[in-house]
């Protein structure tokens, strides 16, 4: 299971980078101690969407993802133009989870910049064995197409290069572990394939992890590491530091510098 393998692999590295006295981000190459992530408008009503995507842009968030398909697909174009009208100055990416068919996402696009969108990224919409769906897409969209659930490993990224199926890959730690998410980001490049990292529903020790790996490795163009916002409780101390969009790793002075919170002894 790529999760428990990434579990395994991040508590070796940690323990790795603790020992010497060394931040993970600088272990994965030192690129930057710096990102600016998205957040998601999760589904619900144009209502909630708007409200939603006005408080995000108080808090100073510019780009903002919208799941989009599957059973609230009909409610997308009205979702979309309640956000565009909350945060106009705001740029969209467009998660389909893979609900949607080559044919509804190129219209959702097309629609999305009727309404006056910057629609940035097209992320996963036709699902992952859709291989003739994700290559229509990519060729007829107008925008950059992101592969996750398509891209698992670095032998799909080759697959995603020779058939032209995406623009992007979405890098994910939890898919596969990190040893196998660098040589899908080396294939990535090598390729000229853009580079975003994201996500499952993740605590700030694997969001952390993640800012290390991107910002280690540096040139990730889209950035989904938001998940925290969204958990009713943090049970740890350290990682990155949080102001709105902006995520700072100079705070960790060794590995990926979390801990378990302490808690107060109970009272006999």
């Amino acid at each position: 299971a790529g999760a428990a393998r990434c579990a395994i692999e991040t508590a070796v590295l940690d323990a790795l980078t603790r020992r010497a006295g060394m931040p993970l981000w600088a272990f994965f190459g030192g690129a930057g101690t710096a990102l600016t992530t998205d957040i998601t408008i999760t589904t619900g009503s144009p209502e909630r969407a708007e409200e939603a995507a006005r408080r995000a842009s108080a808090m100073g968030f510019r780009v903002l993802k919208v799941k989009v398909g599957g059973r609230l697909a009909a409610s997308d174009p009205a979702r979309i133009e309640a956000i565009h009208a909350a945060a106009p100055g705001a740029s969209l990416i467009l998660d389909g989870n893979g609900g949607l068919t080559a044919g509804e996402a190129v219209a959702l696009v097309a629609r999305a910049r009727r309404l006056g969108a910057d629609v940035a990224l097209l992320e996963q919409p036709v699902p992952r064995d859709d291989w003739e769906g994700m290559k229509e897409v990519t060729r007829r969209a107008g925008v950059d197409v992101a592969a996750d659930e398509s891209a698992t490993c670095a032998e799909d990224v080759l697959r995603i290069a020779a058939e032209r199926a995406a623009t992007v890959v979405n890098i994910k730690l939890m898919k596969g572990g990190i040893a196998e998410a660098l040589d899908i980001a080396a294939v990535a490049r090598a390729a000229g394939l853009r580079l975003m990292i994201g996500g499952m529903v993740e605590s700030v020790l694997a969001m952390t992890t993640s800012a290390c790996f991107a910002a280690g490795l540096g040139g990730f163009s889209f950035v989904d590491l938001d998940t925290p916002m969204f958990l009713a409780e943090n049970p740890f101390d350290g990682g990155f530091t949080q102001a709105g969009p902006a995520l700072s790793l100079d705070a960790i002075a060794a590995g990926h510098g979390v801990a378990p919170k302490r808690r107060a002894p109970e009272a006999e």
